[in-house]
């Protein structure tokens, strides 16, 4: 049916250098904010209080840095992705609380590990399915390949789950380990 023609595959990778100026200054926008929580915010109030808590300042910049970075990388579907992290914090609690049930501390459990960890691993859901999934397709996917597509992916959210939680119950043990011995 085609005969001289030639499917040239290129490599689709993310080019900053197509997105558009607003687009970039919000990218820039969002590296500054994050340097300056980590190597200005982070120390000071690591010098005030010794407790992880009382970093409010920090917290509230590196958000503002993944927002900026989330819209700066998604542009359009920036509404899309916000959801997603919304459905992954429903999610997470939602299994914190089939994990807990039947303990008195459910709900700091749901609150300190179920919305963080949904967080999390949505943000490293989104970076895993973009190298894995989506950086070298040049063509638009097969109507019968979508299905498998799609349960690869929801596969790998359930991992990236699993794996973000096992490390928020735990993690926080080993890292003390690692750093105060």
């Amino acid at each position: 049916m085609y005969k001289n023609c030639q499917l040239v595959h290129e490599t689709k990778i993310m080019e900053i250098s197509k997105y558009s100026t607003p687009r970039k200054i919000i990218l820039f926008a969002g590296i500054v904010i994050c340097l300056v929580s980590v190597f200005v915010i982070w120390p000071v109030e690591r010098s005030k209080s010794p407790f992880i808590t009382d970093y409010i300042f920090t917290y509230i910049g590196l958000a503002l840095s993944v927002i900026f970075f989330l819209y700066g990388f998604t542009g359009g579907s920036f509404i899309k992705y916000l959801a997603f992290i919304l459905l992954s914090v429903i999610v997470s609690t939602i299994c914190w609380y089939i994990y807990t049930a039947g303990d008195w501390w459910r709900k700091l459990m749901i609150m300190w590990l179920g919305v963080p960890s949904g967080i999390v691993a949505a943000l490293v859901f989104f970076v895993l399915r973009y190298f894995m999934f989506f950086r070298n397709r040049v063509l638009p996917v097969d109507r019968r390949k979508k299905r498998i597509l799609l349960l690869k992916q929801v596969l790998l959210y359930f991992v990236v789950l699993l794996i973000v939680s096992i490390l928020f119950l735990k993690g926080g043990d080993w890292i003390y380990e690692i750093f105060e011995s």
